[in-house]
């Protein structure tokens, strides 16, 4: 690898067959004489640590809401220092109960993991940072997971106590003879709040029985009755309060987190991850690039997942500030805008809507506006690539600056990850936000990241190099024809070896055995390139890789990325037969582009007072065959081979979820095996048509 702007160095070495070689980033070249915060060890470090350091600087806020005007306020925050005092208590609060509900255990250990299951919300990170306190680890649930998955993972990680938000605890006491070990709960809401909602109760699906009682008396009857102790978040505080334990901190080498995988292929796998593990990632982060100052994030990524849970411990790390959402995605913007964050953690599905909006408002807009709009993406791109950097004097001023604070104002850095993202997005969001977004990879066995790129790297199509203390290399997959030997560059599966990798699956050492290869590798299951810079493209994905009857191998995921760039489409789902040459999708159309473009499509052949569906809308022929087009244009503009075109779509007004219909992992991953027999009579219309 020679290039001018090298971001790795190539390990030495001998050459190993079937296998690339293996590459580093520069910086482990020339490692730092001073270790980065020295003093922080373990994830509860990284918190006391910064209690010490800025006790009085804010930390968790979020918009309390307010009856009377049916709205969300501003930002309201808990210090450091006020969050210590919180989680001390609640920590000794959680042993108190552990106790009371284990009376036979004369000698305490701390080898039990606690749940939480919420949204992500300030008392979420309390619940953990507790938990750490009395040398504990977390087991975490997905706020919209379903009934049998709770179950399943409650079950398989024996934990005996949840901490949830106030709508899961009669669920959890409905299912409390399928989920045995569980000995206590407590509602992260004050119970005596379902007393204030008795109304909303009684016309509630998840009603509770209609007596005189109070609500939050029947559940306290209702949980005794199933021999578990209820308490809410406050009662525990208290407890806590008056019979204080001291903490029993963790040692590098404990367990922090039981994160189970979101289970797109079967059964979701527990990945056991140390303190150590997640400590390198938030140190590694911070170590290769500059951080914004303030350090303001914005979280709204699932805290049951490693990307969002490592967010937020580096913004702890630095004595940052985080900001949570609402709770509704339909928020995300509005509460974006009252918190201005310097930092925004997110995935291609939710940056491929924002693109969507910005360029309907801009490049997409009619007359002088969208010619004023197309001359300054085009020329402030230019500026970007040839690494003139992110502003633009005249164009920010004219137009820029507004794009910028449909997000914020503040915002420096913005991150994005789970899926690749395509380079057109890419360069006119980085335009259009006049913020660098860095692009990188990672997975659950990696405490979240393996590389990323640096905040001053324009490039696109490409996740950056490893992070400090990595090794990456490639292994030949002869049967999808990709080989370390491929010219002009290296492919083959993507394989890592670092201090940032997991220990294992909890009792699944098959799986384990299948995913640690020897000698320290993780072999991560997506095919990846070296490019001339050193550099890593993520290509394909190893599991999901359909292959078509004339013997062409399809990466869906690369298809449906492309196909959902389009301004019409919200997401889609590609399936390829492999009895068949071609490829057909499911698509989901984006309601607020979609019916004004249909509308068009039919004005002709409509009443000028008549009104026409969704549902309609997409059952409609010509609108069905004008969508089609335009995805194929879309595809063509990405250079997708003829055989990555859809052949046939079928429009579906529903958008894919994992509450409604289940076609979503709650890290939005589509389940195919479920989604191929959901759309099994649709798949094969759209196979009978071709």
């Amino acid at each position: 690898m020679t290039h001018v702007n090298q971001k790795s160095y190539i390990v030495p070495g001998p050459k190993v067959e079937g296998e690339s070689y293996v590459i580093r980033c520069l910086q482990d070249r020339n490692p730092p004489d001073v270790e980065y915060y020295p003093e922080v060890k373990t994830v509860y470090d990284m918190f006391w640590n910064s209690v010490k350091l800025a006790p009085d600087t804010p930390y968790l806020g979020y918009r309390p809401f307010d009856v009377e005007s049916n709205s969300y306020g501003e930002y309201k925050f808990y210090t450091y220092k006020e969050t210590a005092t919180r989680i001390s208590n609640i920590g000794s609060g959680i042993i108190w109960l552990y106790k009371k509900t284990h009376p036979a255990e004369t000698n305490l250990k701390r080898d039990w993991p606690v749940c939480i299951y919420a949204i992500n919300r300030p008392e979420w990170k309390m619940t953990e940072y507790a938990v750490l306190s009395q040398g504990l680890c977390t087991v975490s649930l997905f706020d919209t997971c379903a009934p049998s998955e709770m179950e399943y993972i409650i079950n398989h990680s024996e934990t005996p106590m949840i901490f949830c938000s106030l709508d899961k605890v009669a669920n959890l006491l409905r299912a409390a003879d399928k989920i045995p070990n569980i000995r206590a709960i407590v509602s992260l809401d004050p119970l005596d709040q379902l007393d204030h909602k008795k109304k909303e109760l009684a016309s509630s699906s998840h009603s509770l029985p209609a007596t005189g009682i109070s609500p939050a008396s029947i559940l306290k009857k209702w949980a005794q009755e199933k021999n578990i102790e209820l308490y809410d978040l406050g009662e525990l505080e208290k407890i806590g309060e008056n019979n204080p334990i001291p903490h029993f901190p963790p040692k590098p080498s404990d367990l922090y987190t039981i994160c189970y995988t979101s289970g797109t292929t079967g059964t979701p796998k527990g990945a056991l991850s140390t303190h150590e593990q997640y400590t390198a990632v938030a140190k590694a982060f911070h170590q290769v690039d500059r951080r914004p100052n303030p350090f303001v994030y914005f979280s709204y990524l699932p805290l049951a997942h490693a990307f969002g849970r490592q967010a937020e411990n580096a913004a702890t790390m630095v004595q940052g500030t985080i900001g949570y959402f609402t709770g509704d995605v339909s928020r995300l913007i509005i509460d974006c805008q009252a918190l201005q964050p310097t930092v925004i953690c997110s995935v291609p599905r939710v940056l491929n809507r924002i693109y969507d909006k910005i360029i309907a408002a801009t490049i997409n807009a009619p007359g002088l506006k969208g010619m004023i709009s197309r001359k300054a993406f085009s020329d402030k791109i230019a500026v970007l690539r040839s690494g003139g950097g992110y502003q633009h004097a005249l164009w920010d001023r004219i137009l820029f600056n507004k794009t910028k604070a449909i997000l914020s104002k503040r915002v420096e850095v913005i991150l994005s990850g789970g899926a690749p993202i395509m380079p057109n997005v890419l360069e006119v969001l980085r335009v259009a936000l006049i913020s660098p977004i860095a692009n990188g990879t990672g997975m659950t066995e990696t405490s979240s990241l393996i590389s990323l790129q640096k905040i001053d790297d324009p490039t696109t199509g490409n996740v950056g190099a490893p992070l400090l203390t990595t090794e990456v290399k490639l292994v030949d997959v002869p049967s999808m024809d990709y080989l370390s030997t491929d010219k002009p560059y290296p492919r083959g599966e993507l394989h890592v070896r670092s201090p940032l990798v997991f220990s294992g699956y909890l009792k699944d050492k098959e799986k384990t055995d299948e995913t640690l290869v020897g000698d320290g590798w993780l072999a991560t299951g997506d095919i990846a390139q070296f490019n001339a810079d050193g550099s890593i493209s993520i290509i394909d994905r190893l599991k999901n890789i359909l292959k078509l009857s004339q013997g062409k191998y399809v990466a869906p995921e690369k298809v449906e990325n492309v196909i959902c760039t389009n301004q019409y489409i919200m997401q889609a789902f590609v399936y390829g037969d492999s009895y068949k040459s071609h490829l057909v999708a499911v698509v989901v159309p984006d309601p607020e582009t979609f019916i004004p473009f249909a509308t068009s499509i039919l004005k002709n052949s409509m009443d000028e007072q008549q009104k026409i569906s969704l549902e309609q809308l997409v059952n409609n022929d010509k609108v069905i065959k004008a969508i089609h087009q335009e995805i194929i244009k879309t595809s063509r503009e990405a250079k997708l081979h003829g055989y990555e075109i859809v052949e046939q779509i079928h429009i579906e007004a529903t958008p894919f979820d994992s509450a409604t219909n289940g076609i979503l992992t709650p890290t939005m991953k589509i389940k195919r095996a479920f989604v191929q027999k959901y759309y099994k009579k649709q798949i094969e219309e759209m196979y009978a048509q071709s």
